[in-house]
């Protein structure tokens, strides 16, 4: 009896250790930093702040000097102050960034930041992690994105992250079969296309330097950029501590060396092509994971990348229509299942339409309201009556 009940409680001991060290791990992942995902900001813009999103200013240090943006007011300034760190603190090259872009606030993050799981979006870019999302997927040949109104993240930005999957439930599952999540691939010819919209010598530079410090990746590097699978654009990302740290590192040690080589030169350039070091960024980041992916076995998981933006033309070929109010006039773009959708309309974007007799359109809102308009041209409808 003795030995039995000597065992039973060390098979109960046992299963409590195990509840508490799982209670314990379940609490540690679910911490508050423990998944940190950065928000890029240079201006006012609408604030995206949660559990998991942490806006930083880029290029704090040189906030009142000119940008591609212009320059921004004493107001403005005042404003990214007050809502947000900035990457001019701790270890940083905050003072780079009329050079380096976005990349000012990834130095920041490497240096200064433990996350377990990090990422790092722009204030108007974000991956697209829900296939379903229903905003709209705009198609071209050679890339596709979600598209809204900058205006839609002023009073939805919980209810636009949730539709999007941005939350901790649906991103850290993505871990257990994958080791970084990034936004699909512009695919084309990522050397021809750097030839064609900026300065290819630089590009050249950024290459001899990985042939120098990094000769086993060298032709590695040479058929990326020359293939046709593309490159991923917007330098955006999430992924593990340790694989932003190693990424980094590689990076930095190419871009840093190139700007002591040509800094003179780009500081005569306009402001455009200042940002070289943000552009080179997006195609030696597709050079650093296609070659982790095929010598290291790195998992990558590409999604769609949403977009914010007040200026909106619809590809050639997507059906559209054209909604007129006394209040607002926008773009709907037809999808699937009479569903359409916009991006600065006070009805959250989306709606399920139908035609009625005499040239009149019905539309049903996702908020449960509607509204019948008229047709008063090509493809425009003008607001009849709001019910």
């Amino acid at each position: 009896v003795m030995k039995r009940n000597k065992y039973t409680l060390g098979i109960l001991s046992l299963f409590v250790a195990f509840i508490l060290c799982a209670a314990c791990y379940i609490l540690f992942i679910y911490k508050t930093d423990y998944l940190k995902i950065f928000v890029v900001y240079y201006k006012a813009a609408p604030l995206i702040k949660t559990e998991i999103f942490e806006p930083i200013q880029g290029g704090r240090a040189v906030a009142d000097t000119p940008s591609r943006q212009g320059t921004f007011t004493a107001e403005e300034i005042a404003w990214l102050n007050q809502n947000m760190i900035g990457d001019n603190t701790g270890q940083n090259i905050s003072g780079l960034n009329r050079y380096f872009s976005e990349l000012t606030a990834l130095y920041w993050i490497w240096k200064n930041t433990d996350s377990p799981y990090v990422g790092m979006f722009h204030y108007r870019r974000f991956l697209s992690i829900n296939d379903n999302a229903r905003y709209p997927m705009l198609e071209f040949p050679s890339m596709r994105f979600r598209h809204l109104g900058i205006n839609h993240l002023k009073g939805f930005a919980e209810e636009f992250l949730h539709e999007l999957e941005l939350e901790k439930k649906y991103i850290l599952p993505w871990f257990a079969t994958h080791d970084i999540l990034v936004t699909e691939p512009i695919k084309l010819n990522a050397y021809e296309q750097y030839k064609k919209e900026h300065i290819i010598s630089d590009l050249d530079a950024a290459l001899e330097i990985i042939h120098k410090k990094y000769p086993f990746m060298y032709e590695s590097a040479l058929q990326t950029l020359h293939g046709e699978e593309g490159f991923y654009p917007t330098n955006m990302f999430i992924t593990r501590r340790e694989i932003l740290d190693n990424y980094a590192s590689w990076l930095f040690s190419i871009l840093l060396p190139l700007y002591e080589e040509i800094k003179d030169d780009i500081a005569r350039r306009d402001t455009e092509q200042k940002l070289a070091f943000a552009y080179l960024a997006e195609r030696l980041f597709t050079v650093y994971l296609r070659y982790e992916q095929q010598y290291h076995g790195l998992r990558i998981k590409e999604f769609p990348f949403a977009l914010a933006s007040n200026f909106f033309e619809p590809p050639a070929g997507q059906p559209f229509i054209i909604l007129k109010t006394p209040d607002w006039q926008d773009i709907f773009i037809d999808q699937k299942n009479n569903i359409i959708c916009s991006f600065n309309n006070p009805y959250r974007n989306c709606g399920k339409f139908r035609f009625l007799p005499q040239n009149r359109l019905e539309v049903k809102w996702d908020n449960g309201g509607k509204s019948l308009f008229f047709h008063t041209g090509e493809n425009i409808f003008t607001l009849e009556k709001q019910p």
